[in-house]
């Protein structure tokens, strides 16, 4: 029967008289240097484009969300002045408003803008409908859109913070303010579930700042709920010293309630509103939930670690500019658009994270555990057969 030229290889290298003992050490040397690489490489996150936005220059992007066509709003800084740019590829166009923006939220193919001076307003393609429900004095600094007419609303009114549910269908369409019963705390931010019934709230605290370290102004955590129309009932779940969360978000998984993020940490809420920061993963300056439930937090010079939901950890790199110095993070289906160096976007597609064909260093584990258990095979026949001293 002919023989192969591999099993002739492997004949070789098998068998006790043959001289090819040299060529097996090199090329087993050589596997664990190419292994080394491809795990290596196997840490990397392609990113997919680098999009910068034809926006006025040294312009900051504060705030941005998606429609479901993929179209975008995004409320800019351009020298000290709030303007809301709506964006569709390549295509930048200015809306012009009574106010300044300050927050977007999408619902669908649509969105409801506030900002300054009571500006709420929902935006339907090119039309711009004002709803009249806030004080010429209040500031929105967080909005979350239900639908086209109610959501959740953070503002400033006076020298108060308020939570409030709003519906504009109704008779008296502004609820009253969460009672959070501590004035030494002030909110900042919020996430709300899709039902639109629950939320996680994050603020700061005056008991905690210290001038020596700025950034230490409280860890302050509320779960609130509301139907809404109704004044949401908040409940505190942390109050503690350490540095503000930038971010929170809520969980898919149905025994989680969410994540708050801040520079230096990650804390879980529980469904029984229980909150722990025992996780190795720490903070990052970015962070946003993906289409599959996972947590993305990036970090500093190009570091991502990605909390999935049976509490796996990875800690990859993405693929970025040198400059890349991450801001917040906005979803859009399955595509992550970090906003960094004020109104720059990396695009990154987080089906790369588990898809061998746009990660094609998944293949190198099992590549190089194969070829790795390959040589030491030959390695030990060779020592079986002819001891250390063939070598």
């Amino acid at each position: 029967m002919a023989t192969s030229p591999s099993q002739g290889l492997f004949a070789v290298l098998l068998t006790e008289e043959g001289e090819g003992q040299w060529l097996s050490l090199i090329a087993f040397v050589m596997v664990m240097i190419l292994g080394a690489a491809l795990i290596q490489v196997a840490d990397v996150i392609p990113s997919g484009t680098e999009n910068h936005p034809t926006l006025p220059d040294e312009s900051s992007i504060l705030s941005m969300d998606f429609a479901e066509d993929g179209s975008s709003l995004a409320v800019i800084d351009d020298s000290g002045t709030n303007r809301l740019f709506r964006i569709q590829g390549s295509s930048v166009v200015e809306i012009s408003l009574l106010s300044e923006p300050t927050v977007v939220s999408s619902f669908g193919s649509d969105w409801l803008v506030g900002g300054e001076s009571g500006l709420l307003v929902r935006i339907v393609g090119e039309d711009l409908t004002s709803i009249p429900i806030l004080q010429s004095e209040d500031k929105v600094l967080d909005l979350h859109a239900q639908d086209g007419s109610s959501g959740w609303i953070l503002i400033e009114r006076g020298q108060n913070v308020e939570l409030r549910t709003f519906d504009s269908r109704i008779q008296n369409p502004l609820s009253f303010a969460a009672d959070i019963g501590d004035t030494s705390v002030t909110l900042t931010g919020f996430d709300v579930d899709d039902s639109g019934n629950a939320a996680i709230v994050r603020g700061i605290s005056s008991v905690f700042s210290n001038p020596a370290s700025p950034s230490d102004i409280g860890e302050v955590l509320f779960v609130a709920s509301a139907s809404i129309g109704f004044a949401p009932e908040a409940t505190l779940v942390q109050h503690s010293i350490g540095a503000a969360y930038h971010s929170v978000h809520i969980s898919n998984d149905p025994n989680l309630m969410g994540f708050a993020v801040s520079s230096d940490q990650l804390t879980l809420i529980g469904d029984d509103l229980s909150v722990s920061s025992d996780i190795s993963m720490g903070g990052g300056t970015a962070s946003t939930v993906d289409s599959e439930g996972r947590l993305w937090v990036f970090g500093a010079e190009s570091n991502v670690v990605i909390l999935d939901s049976d509490g796996s950890i990875q800690s990859l790199s993405v693929e970025s500019p040198e400059d890349f110095s991450p801001q917040s993070a906005v979803m859009n289906g399955d595509t992550i658009h970090v906003i960094y160096n004020g109104d720059r976007l990396l695009v990154i597609d987080s089906t790369a994270l588990s898809n061998p064909i746009l990660r094609p260093s998944l293949l190198f584990d099992g590549i190089f555990l194969s070829i790795a258990a390959g040589a030491c095979l030959v390695l030990a026949r060779n020592f079986q057969v002819m001891g250390f001293d063939a070598w």
